[in-house]
């Protein structure tokens, strides 16, 4: 049955369906027709949307990095002063209802541009480079900033592959400490 409603919603349940499609069978049976399948639209209503399978990863690399946006401003909101954007961007990371660690299913454009093609990873980079500057900014000795940074995203890595992945006591540890360096 295809779906009814608004373009923006058919768009946003296309997202899903691909990220979902990525996360539970991998990167390489993502198909516009597998998609298609997956959220009940014919082929041709998935290309109204997204006019190749590229576009259809770009545009959920960008939806990824929407979402992380959102928390890094959520997480803004009450810091102040020196390391106050590497906090906001280590709680973002890290926190359990933020877009980066709900699930694998929202890494999952991430995951398949890496996979299919990284020339499509282009945005994410970039956008990469302003958080890190921002970091370096921070009014904090930037190697700290960039300690917190990487141990963040290898925290989120080991969380999204599932290695090694810490309990939830020590995690909360290691946060506690990683903020400690920021200087809060």
């Amino acid at each position: 049955m295809a779906l009814r409603g608004s373009g923006d919603a058919t768009r946003r349940s296309v997202l899903e369906a691909a990220a979902d499609l990525v996360a539970t069978e991998g990167a390489a049976r993502l198909t516009l027709d597998a998609v298609a399948e997956r959220v009940g639209l014919s082929k041709g209503g998935i290309l109204h949307h997204f006019a190749t399978k590229d576009s259809l990863i770009a545009a959920m690399i960008e939806d990824v990095v929407a979402q992380f946006e959102g928390d890094l401003t959520r997480h803004m909101q009450g810091e102040s002063g020196p390391g106050s954007f590497a906090r906001a961007f280590l709680r973002a990371c890290l926190d359990p209802d933020g877009a980066l660690t709900r699930t694998l299913k929202v890494s999952a454009g991430i995951l398949a541009a890496v996979a299919i093609n990284s020339q499509l990873l282009a945005p994410l980079r970039r956008r990469y480079d302003e958080w890190r500057r921002r970091l370096e900014d921070d009014g904090i000795d930037p190697a700290i900033a960039e300690l917190v940074r990487s141990a963040a995203d290898g925290l989120w890595l080991g969380n999204v592959l599932e290695l090694g992945v810490a309990s939830a006591a020590m995690r909360k540890r290691m946060f506690a400490k990683l903020i400690e360096l920021t200087g809060a």
